[in-house]
């Protein structure tokens, strides 16, 4: 007798959970809010058609565990309205057996939820990202025409007008009129500017399938914030970067083992390598600033630098350091270039001295501009009128010197971090407040990160593990109040859910903070707490009245 009530109401939970599920999942994906969780700014019509693929089985995930309370509030509701149980009852069968469909679903879901929650959904969210950056030229492209501006690296780029020139499969060029640029530093504008004309080549891709990206900006007028210096250049290139997806990476993407591996090593993480990477940059920067200082205030009072096509030996009356980042900016400056069968002497007010990154197997160089009554003439020249005078000129690159990245390569990543000190009394390196201003920052984000991660770990478990308690919860509700119709099982199925999501959020959001993250653990746990508790008080209680 009880076995064929259980699969009665079995067949009856299973048809009103597969019905709510259907209308909930389409409702959800086709609506948007899927959609509204991919990371992309703009989507061609082509790569949303691909997406929609993707979006039933994340949706799914979401729409379950509610169809499934749902399903209990209403079908259990509408057995205690049409006084089945109350028949049940009288006959001497245990209505808590009657319970059993509603658990054995309860474990059904919370299987599914945990599977595609830490396994299945990551990867598609991994395929949808890739899919999107798979034609990251037109999706830019439509970002300049649709919303008018890109942001990337630190950098935001306005665009009057763009057009996108296709070579072919992997080089292709867009070209920028009217533009505007802002350069942003831990979120800070550190420079802006206009510039008449910007041409970004997309060139072949990386061993890893990344596109590389080199840019140049013509008739550039731009404001140095930080240094308080307006400049105007006819051309201004930015070193060659690949546009590599590892700055994207979000952990409440990752599965649930590297979710576990990466928090026995943060540091490890693909974004704090990258940040970690470009603070190397800035030491190998101040590094060879450092260096150059040295070389100019030393015996010789000369800086000479060179690679295999070239060398500069820089003199300097006198200069002056950035404070930020030791960059040194020399005044009265006397070159003697050597190399390419020719030799110059260059002479000029000031000489300003910058490092530019190389990419892949390319070098770092280092750069020197000259501006105010620059001259330069040939050494060799019998004639020393032959003189030729510009208001600025730009040499040509040299290699960085390869004592520098030897010197960078021996500062470990430990010395960058220094975790075994709190972060207000994180030792300085020497190499100037930009570089002490950004450890800082990335020992606060590896901090975060590992509270997040560890957040993310009992929220994904949390969520997973509250189905077991909320089904039942909500089918024994639906009995007490009788919840036979729609509007009462809609009210009663989302008590129980409410609960559970508005604790896990606020759980998770405070384990991301250090003074509150083992707050935050209990609070995401104290919500299961609750409702198991009040399954057994509502089962032990009021459902035998």
């Amino acid at each position: 007798m009880i076995g064929t009530l259980q699969r009665y109401v079995t067949r009856e939970l299973l048809k009103t959970f597969a019905l709510t599920a259907i209308g909930l999942t389409l409702t959800f994906s086709l609506s948007g809010g899927v959609l509204n969780m991919i990371r992309a700014e703009v989507l061609t019509t082509v790569q949303m058609a691909r997406i929609l693929g993707f979006i039933l089985p994340v949706a799914t995930t979401l729409t379950l565990p509610i169809s499934a309370l749902f399903a209990c509030a209403i079908v259990y509701g509408r057995f205690a309205a049409d006084n089945e149980f109350d028949a049940c009852k009288s006959s001497g069968i245990n209505i808590h057996k009657l319970l059993a469909p509603a658990v054995g679903l309860s474990v059904l879901i919370a299987a599914f939820t945990f599977s595609f929650t830490n396994y299945v959904i990551p990867k598609f969210i991994e395929r949808l990202e890739a899919l999107v950056r798979e034609d990251i030229q037109k999706l830019v492209i439509s970002a300049l025409k649709t919303q008018g501006y890109v942001k990337r690296a630190g950098y935001v780029l306005y665009a009057g007008s763009s057009d996108l020139i296709e070579e072919d499969d992997d080089a292709k060029t867009i070209y920028i009129q009217q533009a505007a640029f802002l350069e942003l530093e831990n979120e800070n504008l550190v420079m802006c500017g206009t510039a008449d004309e910007v041409q970004v080549n997309f060139l072949a891709r990386t061993e890893t399938g990344d596109p590389v990206v080199e840019a140049s900006m013509f008739d550039v007028r731009a404001l140095d914030i930080k240094r308080n210096q307006y400049y105007e250049e006819n051309e201004q290139a930015f070193e060659r970067v690949a546009l590599t997806g590892q700055y994207e990476q979000d952990p409440k993407w990752l599965t649930l083992n590297q979710l576990l591996d990466y928090r026995g090593r943060v540091t490890e993480f693909p974004t704090v390598l990258n940040k970690l990477k470009r603070i190397r940059m800035m030491v190998r920067d101040s590094l060879f600033y450092k260096y150059a200082i040295e070389q100019l205030t030393g015996s010789r009072k000369a800086l000479v630098i060179k690679d295999e096509k070239r060398q500069y030996q820089i003199s300097a009356h006198e200069f002056e350091r950035d404070i930020d980042d030791l960059r040194p900016t020399l005044h009265k400056v006397t070159i003697n270039e050597s190399g390419e069968n020719r030799e110059l002497k260059y002479e000029a007010d000031v000489c300003s001295i910058r490092v530019r990154r190389g990419l892949g197997r390319e070098s770092d160089t280092v750069h020197l501009a000259l501006e105010g009554n620059v001259t330069y003439r040939d050494i060799h020249d019998p004639d020393p009128t032959n003189v030729v005078q510009r208001r600025r000129i730009d040499l040509d690159a040299v290699a960085l010197p390869r004592n520098i990245l030897k010197q960078e390569s021996q500062i470990s990543d430990t010395d960058l971090t220094s975790r075994s000190y709190p972060i207000e009394n994180m030792p300085a390196l020497g190499f100037g407040p930009r570089i002490d201003d950004a450890r800082k920052s990335l020992r606060r984000d590896i901090d975060k990160l590992g509270q997040e991660i560890t957040g993310i770990i009992h929220s994904r478990l949390a969520f997973s593990a509250s189905v077991l308690v909320t089904l039942v919860l909500a089918a024994a509700l639906g009995i007490i109040f009788r919840g036979g119709q729609l509007l009462t099982a809609f009210v009663i199925s989302f008590i129980p859910g409410i609960l559970v999501v508005v604790m896990n959020i606020m759980g998770r959001q405070l384990t991301e903070n250090t003074g509150t993250h083992a707050i935050g653990i209990m609070v995401i746990w104290a919500g299961i707490l609750l409702l198991a508790l009040a399954d057994v008080v509502v089962l032990a209680r009021y459902l035998k009245r």
